[in-house]
């Protein structure tokens, strides 16, 4: 069938250019939210004719049902009164995305184009472990009839790819801040951060268990473990009632969630970020590091191979792998030479691809190829 059936080139420009972008509360934590921020902190909320609405306030059914709720009403009144030119929503996987796909579906029966913007790692095993039969059929048939599909490297093309064929996707990465140049690393290197939820996923277990390895070999070192727990997740108490058993814990800081000024910090005293994970899509906090040249320990998986190089701009270990963990993180802490060469080129590579400002560039040209020209909404509305 063919593109113009479900998003007509006209629709776009009798309309009164607005977008509608939906997403999680800016209050609630998570990688998802940050790329939100970004976007706001880089003027694109007053600058384009964009309206915010968030359709998740925290994992309780009310903070899940009644925002959502909230939004479907908001996008029916302003869809029923032409006000949208184009709908764009984030979305996660299980969950989120049958709440998200209620809302491409409203899109498209008035007939206005929208985009689907995914950022769980979980997106194949959501499609192949959570969805039977018809649910499959709405899975494939929402990617379908997107007027495209962001998925956040080539990992995700691909698996979406094999999820709907037909689906017209783009790719555009999380952005983040990237200083001009970044400071002098600290000799020696002696502080090694973890910043995710305290899932057994991330691999937050994993790396406790590679603490005494890497303390026989570098005695002075220091593990910051900053996360917050969620569901049946860790906490920082069941952590530190395990590095308790392993003798460890006074190697080990748990400040909780950090956010703002505290994870600013957090960055600026670490000499090495580590994420062990399990599954990923894109993680912020890996590319948050590599944009401030701290070197990166993580895992294979998702979308990391898309940034990292092993050897290059970052250490890759397999998941599941304590062990090997240590090793990665000892090669960190005592051998400046890789330490410096890995952070420089980590540096440079997130300049170049997931800068905040290339990443709003990338979504202005997204909508562009789409029929939304923001450039000259702009001039004519001054």
């Amino acid at each position: 069938m063919r593109r113009d059936t479900f998003f007509p080139q006209r629709s776009l420009r009798a309309s009164p250019r607005l977008i509608l972008m939906f997403g999680p509360s800016m209050d609630w934590p998570g990688g998802m939210t940050e790329v939100i921020r970004a976007y706001s902190a880089a003027g694109v909320f007053e600058v384009w004719p964009l309206r915010y609405i968030s359709t998740y306030a925290g994992r309780n059914f009310s903070a899940k049902l009644w925002p959502w709720l909230f939004a479907v009403c908001r996008a029916l009144i302003r869809l029923a009164r032409r006000r949208v030119a184009l709908v764009h929503v984030h979305s996660a996987a299980y969950g989120s995305f049958w709440r998200k796909s209620v809302l491409c579906a409203l899109a498209l029966a008035f007939r206005v184009p929208y985009v689907i913007h995914l950022h769980d790692g979980r997106l194949a095993d959501f499609y192949q472990r959570g969805c039977k039969g018809l649910a499959k059929s709405w899975v494939r048939a929402v990617l379908r009839k997107a007027a495209r599909v962001v998925v956040l490297s080539p990992h995700w093309r691909d698996a979406v790819h094999r999820i709907e064929p037909a689906a017209r996707t783009a790719i555009i990465g999380n952005p983040v801040p990237v200083p001009v140049s970044i400071v002098r690393p600290r000799r020696p290197a002696r502080t090694v951060l973890f910043l995710a939820w305290l899932q057994r996923e991330k691999g937050v277990l994993d790396l406790v268990r590679a603490i005494p390895s890497v303390l026989r070999c570098v005695p002075e070192a220091t593990f910051v473990i900053a996360g917050r727990a969620v569901a049946d997740s860790e906490t920082p108490d069941s952590i530190l009632q395990f590095a308790r058993s392993l003798r460890i814990e006074q190697s080990l800081r748990l400040p909780g969630w950090v956010d703002g000024n505290e994870k600013d910090n957090l960055m600026q005293e670490a000499d090495v970020f580590v994420l062990p994970s399990y599954y990923e899509a894109l993680p912020l906090g890996v590319l948050e590091a590599m944009a401030l040249g701290i070197p990166v320990v993580t895992t294979p998986v998702g979308g990391i191979p898309d940034v990292i190089e092993d050897g290059v701009n970052g250490l890759l270990v397999e998941p599941r792998q304590p062990e090997a963990l240590a090793r990665a993180i000892v090669a960190l802490l005592m051998d400046d030479a890789l330490r410096t060469r890995l952070r420089e080129t980590a540096h440079t590579h997130v300049r170049k691809r997931y800068s905040t400002e290339a990443i709003i560039e990338a979504l202005e040209t997204l909508y562009r190829e789409i029929g939304f020209n923001v450039d000259s909404i702009n001039r004519r509305e001054q």
